[in-house]
């Protein structure tokens, strides 16, 4: 995040309407904690614009924050502050949490803007800067510079207004009696009682190995190969942090809940001998790789691992929100090209491997060496983290989510999803580790195959949160 003294002139629209909107609130309560709102990164965007924008969101923040005891620090505070601080900009990535922190603040705003064809498309984020969490995201998107100023003062009052501090009291909810308890099982019901979950399972809000994801809208497509990019609303949700491996299916295989997998690949018309060069990659009952991807699973056999442990499959919608937020980055990590400290693909080991066992020439994506020829172990490159912190989104292994293909429409939709079962073909993402095309791997593009496929590249993480 840039955080460079600029100009504070305005041009004189935006200028008389920031003097309505902002005026001077005035503060009340006894501070003990600060919020920092920071500049907006926008390019091809006038700076007087961005400065404007993040004004408007400054004054929301002070109404959404009056009486909380939350003090919202000036421009000016912080440009005065990082200077005696000699403290400088981020040389890359996302550091607006480090600059807040450099500056003494608990939370910081931070966002971005876009414009897409006349639109302006502004992305708000919250985060706590003690361990970085993220706690809200929002967007808005309008037409007029007044327009979105306006948005932006209210957008900016509620995400703090919802997020820090007490909220109000709700009121007194009536419990419903106690559900008459089960009747005694049989006997032989009782011989096939299910093994207790996990401790780390627990049966409300996220599992220990599953990563928060803020309900928000983003952009959903790709101009160039998923289209066409669609507004989408999704409602808080949980998804793992990596690949469900293959150590965490031999534990439902063992309670009986999973059927082991027959360890090959399977798909409609293959040929015996391509059945056997590609069945050597399934990872199942396989020496050293419990910690890498399950593969070589059906659509079905992964719906079932996840309702065991008390979930479901990702929604399309909810895999790319979780993969890339909502800046409109290409990749989990950014816009930078994929390389071989981010992603397990296709890169000179591949290439390698191709050569000594089969005697070919394999291209690769990159030309480093990432370390593993096929699969890898789950979370192997926090490099290629995604907004959220989600691992493995790109490369590894493609991954089923729980719809069925369909084309997209250009109209706004809220938790869309187009799970039947019976239906084909079925939507899987994220690249793999023998792509070589770097656009495989873009969080946007979509797979279709049968559901009863058997793929040696292609697993599957789980999802948990609001009802589909």
């Amino acid at each position: 995040m840039t955080i460079v003294p600029r100009s504070l002139r305005l041009p004189t629209l935006i200028g008389l309407a920031l003097a309505v909107l902002l005026g001077q609130p005035a503060a009340s309560g006894t501070v003990s904690k600060r919020l920092a709102v920071l500049e907006l990164k926008g390019a091809k965007i006038e700076g007087e614009v961005l400065d404007a924008f993040a004004d408007a969101v400054r004054g929301g923040a002070v109404e959404g924050l009056a009486g909380r005891g939350v003090q919202v620090m000036t421009r000016e505070n912080m440009m005065v502050l990082l200077k005696e601080m000699g403290k400088k900009e981020c040389a890359e990535g996302d550091c607006e949490v480090e600059t807040a922190r450099n500056i003494g603040a608990d939370f910081v705003v931070s966002g971005s803007v876009v414009r897409i064809d006349e639109a302006f498309v502004v992305t708000l984020k919250l985060h706590e800067t003690r361990d970085g969490s993220l706690l809200a995201t929002d967007q808005i998107d309008a037409k007029k510079q007044l327009e979105v100023l306006h948005q932006l003062r209210e957008h900016g009052r509620a995400i703090v207004a919802n997020n820090i501090g007490p909220r109000p009291a709700p009121p007194p909810v009536a419990l419903p009696p106690a559900p008459e308890p089960p009747p005694a099982a049989t006997s032989a019901a009782a011989a096939r009682v299910p093994p207790p979950r996990p401790a780390s399972q627990p049966a409300r809000g996220c599992a220990a190995n599953q990563v928060p994801i803020p309900g928000g809208t983003f952009w959903m497509g790709d101009q160039e190969l998923a289209k066409p990019v669609h507004k989408v609303t999704l409602s808080p949700f949980c998804i793992d942090k990596t690949e469900v491996t293959v150590a965490a299916f031999g534990a439902c295989v063992q309670a009986g809940d999973c059927q082991p997998p027959s360890a090959t690949v399977d798909w409609k018309d293959i040929k015996p001998e391509i059945k056997t060069k590609w069945s050597q990659f399934c990872t199942w009952a396989k020496t050293g790789l419990d910690q890498h991807p399950i593969n070589c699973v059906d659509w079905k056999q992964a719906t079932a691992y996840c309702e065991w442990t008390g979930g479901r499959l990702p929604t399309e919608a909810e895999w790319e929100y979780a993969a890339r937020g909502n800046d409109g980055r290409q990749y989990p990590w950014g816009n930078e090209p994929p390389d071989a400290k981010r992603l397990n693909a296709c890169g000179s080991e591949c290439a390698s491997m191709g050569k000594q066992r089969f005697d070919a020439t394999w291209t690769t994506m990159y030309t480093g060496d990432d370390g593993w020829p096929a699969t890898a172990p789950v979370g192997s490159y926090p490099k290629g983290a995604s907004p959220f912190g989600v691992l493995d989104m790109a490369g590894n292994v493609w991954e089923w989510t729980a719809d069925s293909f369909a084309d997209y429409s250009d109209e706004a939709v809220t938790n869309p999803q187009r799970s039947r079962p019976d239906a084909s073909p079925h939507v899987f993402r994220g690249g793999c580790w023998d792509n070589s095309v770097s656009a495989w791997v873009r969080a946007a593009i979509r797979g279709r195959i049968d559901p009863a496929s058997r793929i040696y590249s292609q697993g599957f993480r789980c999802a948990r949160g609001a009802k589909m």
